[in-house]
Protein backbone atom coordinates (compact mmCIF):
# COMPACT_ATOMS: atom_id res chain seq x y z
CA UNK A 1 0.00 0.00 0.00
CA UNK A 2 1.17 3.39 -0.99
CA UNK A 3 1.58 6.09 1.84
CA UNK A 4 -0.72 8.71 2.05
CA UNK A 5 -0.57 12.23 0.69
CA UNK A 6 -0.15 14.33 3.84
CA UNK A 7 -0.57 18.02 3.08
CA UNK A 8 0.33 19.73 6.64
CA UNK A 9 1.41 23.28 5.73
CA UNK A 10 -0.70 26.22 5.03
CA UNK A 11 0.03 26.72 1.33
CA UNK A 12 -0.73 23.61 0.05
CA UNK A 13 -3.74 23.32 2.32
CA UNK A 14 -4.91 26.28 0.96
CA UNK A 15 -4.59 25.00 -2.66
CA UNK A 16 -5.48 21.72 -2.00
CA UNK A 17 -9.09 22.84 -0.45
CA UNK A 18 -9.57 25.01 -3.84
CA UNK A 19 -10.85 22.13 -5.73
CA UNK A 20 -13.41 21.35 -2.58
CA UNK A 21 -14.87 24.68 -3.01
CA UNK A 22 -14.39 25.58 0.48
CA UNK A 23 -11.45 27.28 2.30
CA UNK A 24 -9.82 26.25 5.96
CA UNK A 25 -11.61 28.75 7.93
CA UNK A 26 -15.00 27.31 7.32
CA UNK A 27 -13.57 24.00 7.42
CA UNK A 28 -12.87 25.42 11.67
CA UNK A 29 -15.87 26.57 11.51
CA UNK A 30 -17.33 22.61 11.89
CA UNK A 31 -14.87 21.79 14.42
CA UNK A 32 -16.30 25.02 16.45
CA UNK A 33 -19.58 23.26 16.06
CA UNK A 34 -18.39 19.74 16.90
CA UNK A 35 -16.45 21.43 20.53
CA UNK A 36 -19.89 23.62 21.40
CA UNK A 37 -22.43 20.41 20.75
CA UNK A 38 -19.82 18.34 23.06
CA UNK A 39 -19.76 20.80 25.32
CA UNK A 40 -23.67 21.37 25.94
CA UNK A 41 -23.88 17.10 27.11
CA UNK A 42 -24.19 16.96 30.89
CA UNK A 43 -24.34 14.43 33.46
CA UNK A 44 -27.56 13.29 33.25
CA UNK A 45 -27.41 12.49 29.55
CA UNK A 46 -26.29 9.14 28.23
CA UNK A 47 -22.97 8.29 28.37
CA UNK A 48 -22.82 8.33 24.50
CA UNK A 49 -24.29 12.30 24.36
CA UNK A 50 -21.13 13.31 23.47
CA UNK A 51 -20.44 11.84 21.00
CA UNK A 52 -24.08 11.82 19.27
CA UNK A 53 -23.98 15.36 19.94
CA UNK A 54 -20.60 15.56 18.11
CA UNK A 55 -22.00 13.80 14.97
CA UNK A 56 -25.21 15.37 14.66
CA UNK A 57 -24.25 18.94 15.00
CA UNK A 58 -20.88 18.05 12.87
CA UNK A 59 -23.02 16.49 10.24
CA UNK A 60 -25.36 19.88 9.81
CA UNK A 61 -22.37 21.98 9.94
CA UNK A 62 -20.28 19.99 7.04
CA UNK A 63 -23.72 20.45 4.87
CA UNK A 64 -24.09 24.18 5.98
CA UNK A 65 -20.68 24.84 5.05
CA UNK A 66 -20.61 22.94 1.85
CA UNK A 67 -24.16 23.80 1.05
CA UNK A 68 -23.38 26.80 0.71
CA UNK A 69 -20.55 26.02 -1.97
CA UNK A 70 -22.68 24.88 -4.38
CA UNK A 71 -23.25 20.90 -2.63
CA UNK A 72 -26.13 18.95 -2.06
CA UNK A 73 -26.97 16.91 0.54
CA UNK A 74 -26.91 13.14 0.14
CA UNK A 75 -27.52 9.88 2.11
CA UNK A 76 -26.96 6.18 0.97
CA UNK A 77 -27.15 3.08 2.99
CA UNK A 78 -28.04 5.75 5.82
CA UNK A 79 -24.49 7.17 5.33
CA UNK A 80 -25.64 10.99 5.77
CA UNK A 81 -23.16 13.25 4.04
CA UNK A 82 -22.94 15.91 1.06
CA UNK A 83 -22.19 15.14 -2.11
CA UNK A 84 -20.42 17.73 -5.03
CA UNK A 85 -23.08 18.54 -7.85
CA UNK A 86 -21.13 17.29 -10.65
CA UNK A 87 -18.51 14.73 -9.27
CA UNK A 88 -18.97 11.60 -7.45
CA UNK A 89 -17.04 13.20 -4.36
CA UNK A 90 -18.76 13.04 -1.33
CA UNK A 91 -17.37 14.63 2.05
CA UNK A 92 -18.87 12.45 5.67
CA UNK A 93 -18.95 13.66 9.02
CA UNK A 94 -16.66 11.09 11.70
CA UNK A 95 -15.06 11.57 14.76
CA UNK A 96 -11.65 10.11 15.53
CA UNK A 97 -9.45 8.95 18.13
CA UNK A 98 -6.52 10.86 16.50
CA UNK A 99 -6.65 13.38 13.96
CA UNK A 100 -4.09 15.29 12.01
CA UNK A 101 -0.95 13.04 12.99
CA UNK A 102 1.49 12.39 11.33
CA UNK A 103 2.49 9.08 12.95
CA UNK A 104 -1.17 7.68 13.40
CA UNK A 105 -3.59 7.24 10.84
CA UNK A 106 -7.28 8.07 12.38
CA UNK A 107 -9.44 5.70 13.72
CA UNK A 108 -13.34 5.88 14.04
CA UNK A 109 -14.31 6.17 17.39
CA UNK A 110 -17.97 4.29 16.52
CA UNK A 111 -16.58 2.55 13.55
CA UNK A 112 -17.73 2.67 10.41
CA UNK A 113 -21.05 0.03 8.79
CA UNK A 114 -21.17 -2.01 5.67
CA UNK A 115 -22.71 1.42 4.44
CA UNK A 116 -19.44 3.13 4.77
CA UNK A 117 -17.45 0.58 3.52
CA UNK A 118 -19.70 0.29 -0.03
CA UNK A 119 -19.16 4.05 -0.35
CA UNK A 120 -15.67 4.31 -0.11
CA UNK A 121 -14.82 1.23 -2.30
CA UNK A 122 -17.43 2.57 -5.33
CA UNK A 123 -15.68 5.58 -4.84
CA UNK A 124 -11.99 4.92 -4.22
CA UNK A 125 -11.81 2.31 -6.96
CA UNK A 126 -8.94 3.37 -9.18
CA UNK A 127 -9.00 6.78 -8.00
CA UNK A 128 -5.67 7.76 -8.51
CA UNK A 129 -2.73 6.82 -10.69
CA UNK A 130 0.94 5.41 -9.33
CA UNK A 131 2.17 7.85 -10.11
CA UNK A 132 0.33 10.24 -7.74
CA UNK A 133 0.40 9.00 -4.68
CA UNK A 134 4.39 10.10 -4.36
CA UNK A 135 4.82 12.41 -1.69
CA UNK A 136 3.58 15.46 -2.34
CA UNK A 137 5.05 18.96 -4.06
CA UNK A 138 3.83 22.04 -4.01
CA UNK A 139 3.67 22.15 -7.78
CA UNK A 140 1.98 18.93 -7.72
CA UNK A 141 -1.70 18.27 -7.06
CA UNK A 142 -3.77 14.86 -7.97
CA UNK A 143 -7.19 15.35 -9.87
CA UNK A 144 -10.22 14.88 -7.69
CA UNK A 145 -12.27 12.35 -9.62
CA UNK A 146 -14.28 10.68 -7.37
CA UNK A 147 -14.54 9.57 -3.66
CA UNK A 148 -15.59 9.31 -0.08
CA UNK A 149 -13.69 11.98 2.23
CA UNK A 150 -13.95 11.44 6.00
CA UNK A 151 -13.81 15.06 7.77
CA UNK A 152 -12.09 13.58 10.62
CA UNK A 153 -12.33 15.39 14.11
CA UNK A 154 -11.09 14.45 17.22
CA UNK A 155 -11.51 16.06 20.86
CA UNK A 156 -9.40 15.52 23.86
CA UNK A 157 -10.54 18.14 26.36
CA UNK A 158 -8.15 20.86 24.91
CA UNK A 159 -6.27 18.97 22.51
CA UNK A 160 -9.03 19.66 19.09
CA UNK A 161 -7.49 17.93 15.67
CA UNK A 162 -9.78 17.86 12.46
CA UNK A 163 -8.17 16.87 9.12
CA UNK A 164 -9.77 15.94 6.05
CA UNK A 165 -8.80 12.33 4.58
CA UNK A 166 -9.97 9.95 1.46
CA UNK A 167 -9.92 6.65 3.09
CA UNK A 168 -8.22 3.68 0.83
CA UNK A 169 -10.70 0.95 2.67
CA UNK A 170 -12.70 -0.18 5.74
CA UNK A 171 -11.00 -3.54 7.63
CA UNK A 172 -12.98 -5.20 10.28
CA UNK A 173 -14.91 -1.94 10.69
CA UNK A 174 -12.60 0.68 10.97
CA UNK A 175 -10.43 2.48 7.97
CA UNK A 176 -7.70 0.35 6.43
CA UNK A 177 -5.83 3.36 5.71
CA UNK A 178 -6.04 6.53 3.58
CA UNK A 179 -4.85 7.83 -0.03
CA UNK A 180 -4.94 11.57 1.01
CA UNK A 181 -4.73 13.81 4.35
CA UNK A 182 -5.36 17.18 4.72
CA UNK A 183 -4.79 18.64 7.87
CA UNK A 184 -7.06 21.63 8.94
CA UNK A 185 -6.47 21.84 12.81
CA UNK A 186 -2.63 20.30 13.61
CA UNK A 187 -1.70 19.51 16.68
CA UNK A 188 -1.40 22.68 19.18
CA UNK A 189 -3.33 24.96 17.40
CA UNK A 190 -6.69 24.82 19.11
CA UNK A 191 -5.63 27.78 21.59
CA UNK A 192 -5.60 30.17 19.04
CA UNK A 193 -8.41 28.89 16.93
CA UNK A 194 -11.12 28.63 19.71
CA UNK A 195 -12.66 32.05 19.68
CA UNK A 196 -15.30 32.86 17.99
CA UNK A 197 -14.92 35.23 15.45
CA UNK A 198 -16.61 38.74 16.57
CA UNK A 199 -18.67 39.09 13.11
CA UNK A 200 -19.34 36.35 10.63
CA UNK A 201 -21.47 35.92 7.59
CA UNK A 202 -24.42 34.53 9.80
CA UNK A 203 -24.39 30.92 9.20
CA UNK A 204 -21.73 30.30 11.48
CA UNK A 205 -23.72 31.31 14.36
CA UNK A 206 -26.55 28.51 13.50
CA UNK A 207 -24.01 26.17 13.79
CA UNK A 208 -23.34 26.96 17.85
CA UNK A 209 -25.96 25.11 20.00
CA UNK A 210 -27.05 26.34 23.08
CA UNK A 211 -24.89 25.40 26.11
CA UNK A 212 -26.55 24.72 29.35
CA UNK A 213 -25.05 23.67 32.88
CA UNK A 214 -27.67 22.05 35.48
Amino acid sequence: MQPARIYRENDEIDRRLVEFGVTREELIEVVRAVVAARADAIDDDPASAEGLFAYIYGTRAIRQVFKRNGWLRYREDNVESVRHPDRNLKVIYQSVDFAADWLHSPKAVSGKGSGADRMIMSGQASLFRDEDLQPVTKSTTPEIKAGAYFFCVSVDGDDVRAELSLPSGIAKGNFAGFIERIFIVRPGEWSNLNIFPESSNGDAAEFEPSISRK
